[in-house]
């Protein structure tokens, strides 16, 4: 869902990739006001800044310049007020806005827009569906009702998995196109495991080599080796709640399930009943759990533990996405997790619901 709400929220436009020999020219108007400055920006490590300025003059303002590779450009208005988030290429682009309703800035003439809107427009429909569900899964379980609760449950899953074989598609048809580095790197690096992630990197055409989305996934894709199915589970350590060690490789000799959570989650906290359920059931086998939380405060944490009853061993250090088991992992959204032999070589990823029960059941008969 993080992922899904991200990509809405940031991609308004997209553009194809074009001769790096042109130029781009972008031309603005904003209804309902008559000057000021207009901030061409990128986003650096997070953070946005400005290539260019641009003076509002009778409400219209223009930017030229080259790109050699198509990139994401944000567009603001004075101080603090963003009214575009758009693909810049090299050609003619036409920016619309009304100050009153910035949000439903209008922007043509890249020549791939149409078909991004057509996946966006696919993605909000399919968004809808999801948070019905979920919204469906809640009232279910705030009125007890168990068997309503299961329903939803499984429908929402079919439909985040409609979600990824829809996009997964979609980047394969457009190779050609930067959106599908973009879309990939956004929508599916945290969904596919590396070997899947380098088969579709490496349909992508040779010039979109050097986009800096290109460039991120292959680096997610050396990174997912580090997990992939067979290899050894890296080792850490981090402090559980009493602020006590605990080293992952001192596990060995348990199927262990590598658990990464957060008391903010809300498909984590939906999870949780059936990993208990599972827990009680194996735990006497051999089975163990280490939770590694990407909380931020303590007292969330374990408020959420106690809420849940989840009664085996945790681990934080209370640094949000930038948890260092969770770099080290590779993980970039929860829930995820990592189910290793007694050896301490992963067999198995982000199983859910009977998936995980089954497995178990397999390595602990």
């Amino acid at each position: 869902m993080r992922n899904v709400l991200a990509i809405l929220a940031f991609a308004l436009a997209t553009v194809a990739c074009q001769s790096a020999k042109d130029e781009y020219s972008v031309k603005g108007s904003i209804s309902g006001v008559e000057t000021g400055k207009v901030y061409l920006q990128k986003v650096v490590d997070g953070q946005p800044q400005s290539v260019d300025t641009a003076d509002l003059v009778g409400g219209k303002f223009s930017f030229k310049g080259k790109m050699e590779i198509p990139d994401i450009r944000i567009l603001r208005l004075n101080d603090n007020e963003y009214f575009a988030q758009f693909f810049l290429d090299n050609s003619n682009i036409t920016i619309t806005a009304n100050k009153d309703s910035l949000r439903n800035t209008k922007i043509t003439g890249s020549p791939t827009h149409d078909v991004f809107k057509i996946y966006i427009a696919e993605m909000e429909k399919l968004n809808k569906d999801v948070m019905a569900l979920q919204e469906k899964y809640q009232n279910a379980m705030s009125t007890n009702n168990t068997e309503a609760a299961a329903k939803a449950k499984i429908d929402y899953q079919a439909m985040i998995d409609n979600n990824k074989v829809y996009t997964k598609n979609f980047v394969k048809e457009h190779a050609n196109s930067v959106v599908s580095p973009y879309i990939t790197l956004f929508q599916l690096a945290n969904q596919l495991d590396g070997s899947e992630l380098d088969s579709i990197a490496s349909k992508f055409a040779p010039e979109l080599s050097k986009s800096e989305y290109v460039v991120k996934l292959k680096e997610i894709i050396e990174e997912q080796k580090k997990t992939a199915i067979g290899a050894l589970a890296p080792d850490f350590t981090m402090n559980d709640p009493e602020g006590k060690p605990i080293q992952l490789s001192s596990l060995k000799g348990k199927i262990v399930l590598v658990d990464f959570w957060a008391s903010w989650c809300g498909p984590c906290r939906q999870e949780n009943p059936n990993v208990v359920k599972v827990y009680q059931q194996f735990h006497s086998k051999g089975f163990e759990i280490l939770g590694v939380s990407l909380d931020r405060t303590k007292d969330d944490w374990l408020k959420a533990i106690k809420d849940d009853n989840l009664t085996w061993l945790h681990v934080s250090d209370l640094q949000y996405w930038q948890s260092a088991a969770a770099r080290l992992y590779g993980v970039n959204a929860i829930p995820q997790s990592f189910l290793l032999d007694k050896d301490g070589k992963i067999i198995a990823k982000g199983l859910r619901g009977d998936q995980l029960a089954k497995k178990l059941a397999e390595v602990l008969p």
